[in-house]
């Protein structure tokens, strides 16, 4: 795979004319990242895609375009750099999280980013990330505006999916207090690669069958190695609804329900560890009695849950047992970034995008 800036991660499971609907909007757009299809369907993609580009709103792959040949996914997408592996059926979120694991360490390039294979991305605001990670080594991560793209009856944005400012404080605990009082997702941002590879390795190391310490620890993980900016003023990815897997298949529960699930007794210890471990590594200070007050603090809030010292203790304590696990991680990675530079000419807008589609 060439050693371009950024590489595009798009996980799949099944959904295969999304798939090939995605791939062919960054073929019609010259896309020349990276782009990494980390398969975790029953049934392999590359023996659906064999079909002419899709037009956005096509009905799904009909039956007869089989192709068994992995190779002909490449020759198919021609003008595309694409890498692709399959790592067996997602069948339920500790194995996704161990794909994206061995998916993030096949990554070589300084940047990373998600895109789910029903949504659009605005390459010219990636490219607006790319050029801000270049020039601010202090971030961890980049977003621009996510919006919602609806289809149909006619092709319109509706409302901006994550509103939260930045995370611009120059003190990591000051970041990690923000982010646990005003989470809001980082899912879709530019990642730098040696960040996204440690939190999918701790993920899979931790065996994580739970979406919602998936989600918060993304968040912190990310607020803890750096700066997160977000903007609002760009086109930059396109959420479309409808094709959740995620929201439809089951393997969802909402943080103000998340204490009454079965995972919350292991998953509160674990954030503890992998939070309070990480932020020992990186920045020397002992973070975890005021970590556990305010995260657990705040899922008790939204669960209307009253917060005991017994229970802070009992987290607190139970959270030792995983550290060196985390250590072990910690120990294993890289944190140095690498600097590139890159100047962005692009001046994206959502009327240009929406234009694009037609």
């Amino acid at each position: 795979m060439k050693k371009e800036l950024l590489t595009l991660v798009i996980p799949l499971l099944d959904r295969h004319a999304l798939t090939n609907r995605a791939l062919a909007h960054l073929q019609n757009n010259n896309c020349n990242f990276n782009i990494l299809v980390a398969d975790g369907s029953e049934l392999p993609f590359f023996k659906f895609f064999a079909r002419p580009l899709m037009n956005l709103g096509e009905s799904p792959i009909p039956a007869g375009f089989a192709n068994p040949d992995e190779k002909s996914l490449q020759k198919h997408y021609g003008s595309l750099n694409i890498e692709y592996f399959y790592n067996g059926h997602d069948y339920n979120i500790a194995k996704y999280m161990n794909k994206m694991s061995l998916a993030f360490k096949r990554i070589e390039s300084p940047l990373c980013m998600v895109l789910d294979n029903d949504d659009l991305v605005d390459l010219s605001g990636v490219k607006s990330g790319i050029d801000f990670m270049a020039k601010n080594l202090d971030y961890s991560t980049y977003q621009n505006d996510v919006k919602t793209l609806n289809l149909k009856p006619r092709k319109s944005l509706g409302p901006s999916l994550y509103t939260k400012n930045s995370l611009e404080q120059e003190e990591p605990r000051e970041r990690l207090l923000d982010v646990v009082e005003n989470f809001n997702s980082f899912n879709y941002a530019i990642f730098r690669t040696p960040i996204a590879k440690c939190f999918f390795e701790i993920m899979d190391e931790m065996n994580n069958d739970d979406f919602q310490l998936f989600q918060k620890c993304w968040a912190y993980f990310a607020a803890v190695f750096g700066k997160c900016k977000r903007l609002h003023n760009e086109s930059y990815y396109y959420f479309i609804p409808g094709n959740s897997i995620l929201q439809h298949g089951g393997k969802v529960h909402k943080f103000s329900s998340w204490m009454e699930t079965p995972y919350w007794e292991t998953s509160a210890p674990v954030m503890v560890s992998i939070i309070s471990t990480v932020f020992a590594e990186l920045h020397g200070v002992d973070i975890r009695d005021e970590f556990t007050e305010i995260f657990v603090g705040e899922a008790c809030a939204k669960n209307e849950k009253n917060k005991t010292k017994k229970n802070l203790q009992k987290i607190k304590d139970y959270s030792k047992q995983y550290d060196s696990t985390i250590q072990n991680v910690l120990t294993r990675s890289s944190f140095e970034y690498l600097k590139f530079d890159y100047d962005n000419t692009d001046t994206p807008t959502y009327e240009d995008f929406l234009q694009s589609l037609s």
